[in-house]
């Protein structure tokens, strides 16, 4: 049975009432004289062969083939089952005309018939008759209400939501809206459809009129997070999901959905704590004791991640996870070692190739930088599809290990079998930054730009290190301006901007864009550029506490060793 027939509920159809072959046990006898007898097919094989005609090529999703065949099998009996059949193959087809002279039928013959009376609702809705529609669906949400009063609305609004006319359909549920006010679920589903139907304004209205007369609406909480991180409103959502979990405490999604908004913003205590909770909840929660680990990793905290670690091996679950984390604590600590046999654990697709990767890192930084290249070379040749991602893991392990000539070396070969792939170009731009090559800087970045004139990150590079290593601070400017337009809400070319307003001698437009990247993302470097223009431009005591956070969350940063040195701080 195909997807057709599934979709539409066929079952066999030789089953319907009147469809039976009957065979009469008293036949005439023959006439004296033989004749050829003139055969009438009698109505009711009429009937089967239109119904059986359909079934066939719904089989062969000949659609309209069938369509044909059941409305006129519809037509032709008083069964119920065929009408419905034809109906709902006409609103599959969105055969809008068909679909309600079918539902009407179908209904007819089936006034007490939910399904019908709902089918004949799309059918009028899609053709227009939306003030006809109205009548029969609040019939609809009255008989699917019962004690469950959401029940009605979700089934009004999923009717809705099949019309392709959107502006009719939000119509029709503002009527219910209007008629129910204090309905907590007629907002909510007016949102619901508003969202569907791009008008987010109405969206967010509806939904803060929900929430205002149930705070413990979970899905309206959850609809109205993504409507403002769509819209970059990141503060208001977290605010508002501050309130959620304490509407809902017991909510995992909300909460969960909280903690990995409060690491978005940074705030890593905080999130901490929102986990902590859903483990206290859920001991069994190991999604929980995941993230705490890395949480605990990512503020350095090394010997509390690697409990957290340690413990979903004894639980035997995520072992990948766990054993690629706790390498990574291990390379970190210094313990090379110890990190080498960490990745060599990892087993498994999506892991696999990222330790293996790892481990060509370790080996350089451990200084066996000719190890470290023929493991490479051995993990290209098993991994022939992941060519330029391991060459740009070989040169981001050289990186690391300040091997920067080397590094550059490697994204050569890599060019040399993959001319103009932008990735490797990109890579190479800044490799040569680190050797004082602008020339070979600025090459690679308007080769990327002929390729892909509006490479927000080409743009910035290119913009950034004119602004920075060179005095062509206009130049510079009308890059970053084009990567802003590419990439309005971007950190790093905010910082940018930032930096080349301050070039301009321009301050108040520089700390305008560099508190705005600083605000996104306390990287090193922006904290450092930040600190340094309120420095210069007079206010002292912001810049050194700026300088202070940044040094706290990233202690080795030589951007922020370099403006000690400079200020004398």
């Amino acid at each position: 049975m195909n997807k057709f027939l599934k979709a539409l509920g066929f079952s066999s159809l030789l089953s319907l009432n009147g469809c039976a072959t009957v065979v009469d046990a008293q036949a005439p006898a023959e006439p004296e004289f033989p004749v050829r007898p003139v055969l009438q097919p009698s109505p009711r094989a009429e009937l089967m062969y239109r119904i059986l005609s359909a079934e066939l090529a719904g089989k062969r999703d000949q659609l309209d083939v069938a369509l044909v065949n059941y409305r006129q099998a519809a037509a032709a009996t008083e069964d119920p089952q065929v009408a419905e059949r034809a109906a709902m193959l006409a609103l599959l087809m969105k055969d809008n005309a068909a679909a309600l002279e079918l539902a009407q039928r179908w209904r007819m013959l089936a006034p007490a018939n939910d399904q019908a009376r709902q089918a004949l609702v799309l059918a009028l809705l899609r053709n227009g008759r939306a003030d006809e529609a109205a009548e029969y669906l609040e019939t609809v949400r009255r008989l699917a209400s019962g004690k469950d009063k959401q029940q009605g609305y979700a089934t009004v609004a999923s009717l809705l939501s099949q019309v392709d006319d959107k502006q009719a359909a939000l119509r029709v549920m503002r009527q219910f809206r209007d008629r129910n006010p204090r309905s907590a679920f007629a907002q909510y589903y007016l949102g619901l459809l508003a969202a569907s139907a791009n008008d987010r304004d109405q969206a967010l209205a509806s939904l803060d009129l929900a929430l205002a007369l149930d705070p413990k609406l979970a899905p309206a909480h959850q609809l109205r997070t993504r409507l403002l991180l769509d819209r970059g409103a990141n503060e208001t959502a977290l605010a508002g999901l501050a309130k959620a979990v304490v509407a809902l405490p017991h909510d995992r999604n909300l909460r969960m959905n909280y903690a990995r908004l409060l690491i978005d913003a940074g705030q890593l205590d905080k999130a901490r704590r929102q986990f902590a909770i859903l483990l206290n909840q859920n001991p069994k929660d190991t999604e929980s004791v995941y993230a705490l680990g890395l949480l605990a990793a990512e503020t350095r905290q090394f010997d509390l991640a690697e409990s957290y670690f340690l413990d979903l091996i004894k639980r035997k679950t995520r072992l990948a996870d766990a054993y690629f984390e706790l390498g990574r604590i291990e390379e970190q600590r210094g313990d090379y070692p110890k990190a080498q046999e960490w990745y060599g654990r990892v087993k498994g697709e999506e892991r696999y190739l990222s330790a293996q990767m790892r481990m060509g890192v370790v080996l350089a930084k451990a200084g066996d930088v000719t190890a470290a290249s023929q493991h490479f070379d051995a993990l290209r040749r098993d991994n022939p599809q992941s060519s330029i991602n391991l060459y740009l893991a070989e040169s981001e392990a050289l990186r690391e290990a300040e091997r920067y000539r080397e590094a550059f070396d490697v994204l050569d070969r890599g060019l040399v079998l993959h001319p103009n792939d932008k990735d490797l170009l990109y890579a190479r731009a800044l490799m040569a930054e680190k050797l004082d090559r602008l020339d070979v800087l600025e090459r690679d970045l308007r080769a990327i730009l002929v390729i892909d004139p509006k490479n927000g990150q080409a743009l910035n590079a290119l913009g950034y290190t004119l602004a920075d290593r060179t005095d062509r601070y206009r130049e510079a400017l009308g890059y970053i301006e084009q990567a802003l337009v590419v990439l309005p809400d971007d950190a790093a070319v905010l910082d940018s901007m930032g930096w080349v307003q301050y070039r301009l001698g321009d301050y108040a437009k520089a700390l305008e864009y560099l508190r705005r990247a600083y605000q996104l993302n306390t990287d090193a470097e922006i904290a450092s550029h930040l600190s340094e223009v309120l420095w210069v431009s007079g206010q002292r005591e912001e810049a050194k506490r700026i300088w202070r956070e940044a040094s706290v969350k990233q202690p080795d940063s030589r951007q922020l060793s370099q403006l000690r040195e400079r200020f004398g701080w």
